[in-house]
């Protein structure tokens, strides 16, 4: 429960602590700041939606869907798991993080068309050591899958 309700703007300049519903909305008019802890917040609405991660757990062959976060590779029966992953979408997905973690003792797969980093057939197969805890850190830039890191994991 808030001080005003959804959208009522105050005529008068409001110092002080401001309490918005769950749901609603606070509009920063042109001309005006945003600060939190007395700092300007000065990123735009599709820069802070890069912190919006997600989590995918895959537990059969299929593709990675998760294009910011996390994905967990862990079958529910024995054997290894196949995964695909489709390349970013230029622009709209630049500077997306994606990390990958086998969940289970198996050589997974993760499969890119193209290869990481646009490397071609020679970069476009990681297969984990099958070791608990093996990763694969990427970023997306210009439309391809770019490896930032990986623990225990082999590229061809």
């Amino acid at each position: 429960m808030g001080f005003f309700t959804r959208k009522q703007k105050a005529d008068a300049e409001y110092s002080g602590r401001v309490s918005i519903e769950s749901g609603g909305e606070l509009d920063v008019e042109s001309g005006g700041a945003l600060k939190i802890g007395g700092t300007a917040v000065t990123a735009s609405a599709a820069e802070l939606n890069l912190l919006d991660l997600g989590y995918q757990l895959l537990v059969a062959d299929g593709p990675i869907t998760v294009k910011n976060g996390l994905c967990a590779i862990a079958k529910t029966v024995a054997g290894v798991v196949a995964a695909t992953l489709a390349n970013p979408t230029a622009g709209a997905d630049d500077f997306k993080r994606l990390t990958i973690v086998n969940a289970q003792a198996q050589a997974n797969t993760v499969t890119l068309t193209g290869g990481f980093g646009g490397g071609g057939a020679g970069e476009d197969v990681c297969t984990f050591s099958g070791v608990i805890g093996d990763c694969l850190s990427l970023m997306a830039y210009g439309g391809k899958w770019y490896i930032t890191g990986s623990h225990q994991a082999t590229i061809a």
